[in-house]
């Protein structure tokens, strides 16, 4: 009967715990700035078969590719390679990296810019900001900015702000 006591109090006593079987608070998700690989920023030249006013994600080679295949049909006639003087790389891993790509609005002078300030990664989703950095208006030249970065692959959705 000892024996029986003793092991009925030892049972009691291992099935014991102060754990109230409260599931435990998540660790709420702090935002993550990305620092972004630049690939290139500059001035687009102007044609009526230029780019659009446009905010791009490229998460395959493809798109990518035609992207990159646009740019150059509007510099091949001038014989000017502008992929090479311009990107500092037009191969990417896709595997690895996705590329942001923003090009602003076509203006008839000089000297503006369009800039990714901030890219911070949030619970559910990646924000990206953009700015005009560069008011313009410091030539007759007309220009359209564009600012193309890449960031390790994003698995969550890409706004832009």
């Amino acid at each position: 009967m000892k024996n029986l006591i003793l092991l009925f109090l030892a049972i009691i006593t291992i099935s014991c715990n102060d754990n109230d079987d409260q599931p435990e608070t998540p660790t709420p998700f702090m935002p993550v700035t990305i620092t972004p690989t630049l690939i290139s920023k500059h001035n687009y030249g102007v044609s009526s078969a230029g780019i659009s006013e446009q905010q791009t994600i490229y998460n395959e080679s493809t798109s990518w590719n035609s992207f990159l295949n646009q740019i150059e049909s509007y510099y091949l006639p001038l014989n000017y390679d502008y992929l090479a003087q311009h990107f500092s790389e037009t191969t990417i891993d896709f595997t690895n990296y996705t590329v942001i790509a923003v090009f602003d609005q076509v203006y008839s002078n000089g000297g503006h810019s369009i800039d990714i300030t901030n890219i911070t990664e949030y619970e559910n989703n990646i924000v990206v900001s953009v700015q005009n950095l560069l008011p313009g208006n410091v030539s007759q030249v007309a220009s359209q900015p564009y600012h193309i970065v890449k960031i390790p692959k994003a698995k969550k959705p890409i706004v832009f702000q």
